[in-house]
C-alpha cells in the first residue's frame, strides 16, 4: 500500500484516527475500507502520517462535490490585488497584466483541494511558462504547512477572504482562467473539466487552460 501511496521506503510511518491520535496498523486498515484517509509527508522528518478522515471533512467534500460549479456568464474583472506570497515575494494584479494567468482558491482542510493538489503541482511542473497563483483565506502559517505537507509548487497568497469574496468563490476548489487584461474567462470546479468517472489530470487541465501566449 505504501508504494501506491510513494511513501519512501526509508520514512517512519504513523497511523492516526479521525482525532489525530496513534492507532495500530490494523485497526486503521480496518476502518479506511470505508473511510477515506490523507497522507502528510515531512521530508525533513523522513516520515508519513496517515490520518482517516474525519465525519465533518467527509460531510465538506460531499456538499463541495454536490455543489454547482461555479461559472463565469461574461469576462468580468478579477479583484484588484497588490500582496505577497507566502514566501515574502511581491505580487499584484499589475505585475500579471499582460499575459493570461491561472487562480486557484483552497483552504488547508479542504478535501477536494487536497485531492487536486498533486495534479496542480504536476501541471505547474509541465508548464512553468504559465502563470499561477493560489489564493487561500488561511493564515501564512497555515498555507505554509499545507505546501510543505502537499507539496504544492504554485506561488500561495494567505490570508485573502476580501479578494476570495470579491471574486465571488463560494464552492471549493475553484479555479480561474484570467486572461491578460485582468478579465475571468472563466470559472470552474476542477471536478467538471475532467472526464466522467476519471480522476482528475494533467490533460483535463491542459484542455480547459488552453495554449497561453
Amino acid at each position: 500500500m505504501l508504494s501506491l501511496l510513494a511513501v519512501p521506503d526509508d520514512y517512519d510511518v504513523v497511523f492516526q484516527d479521525p482525532d489525530g491520535k496513534v492507532i495500530p496498523y490494523e485497526r486503521f486498515k480496518a476502518a479506511m475500507a470505508s473511510r477515506p484517509f490523507d497522507v502528510i509527508k515531512d521530508a525533513k522528518a523522513h516520515r508519513a502520517t496517515l490520518r482517516l478522515e474525519s465525519d465533518a471533512v467527509i460531510a465538506q467534500r460531499r456538499a463541495a462535490e454536490a455543489a454547482p460549479a461555479p461559472q463565469a456568464a461574461a469576462p468580468r474583472a478579477f479583484p484588484d490585488f497588490a500582496t505577497s506570497t507566502i514566501d515574502g515575494k511581491p505580487v499584484s494584479l499589475a505585475s500579471l497584466r499582460g499575459k493570461p494567468f491561472v487562480a486557484s482558491f483552497f483552504f488547508a482542510q479542504c478535501a477536494p483541494c487536497i485531492a487536486e493538489t498533486p495534479v496542480l503541482s504536476a501541471y505547474h511542473r509541465k508548464h512553468p511558462e504559465v502563470p499561477v497563483l493560489a489564493f487561500t483565506f488561511d493564515d501564512r502559517e497555515t498555507a505554509r504547512e499545507f505546501v510543505r505537507a502537499r507539496g504544492l509548487n504554485w506561488p500561495v497568497v494567505a490570508g485573502q477572504q476580501a479578494l476570495i469574496d470579491a471574486a465571488g468563490v463560494a464552492v471549493y476548489p475553484t479555479l480561474m482562467r484570467v486572461d491578460a487584461q485582468g478579465r475571468v474567462t472563466s470559472a470552474v470546479r476542477s471536478d467538471t473539466v475532467k472526464a466522467p468517472g476519471q480522476p482528475l489530470g494533467v490533460a483535463d487541465l491542459e484542455r480547459w487552460i488552453g495554449p497561453v501566449h
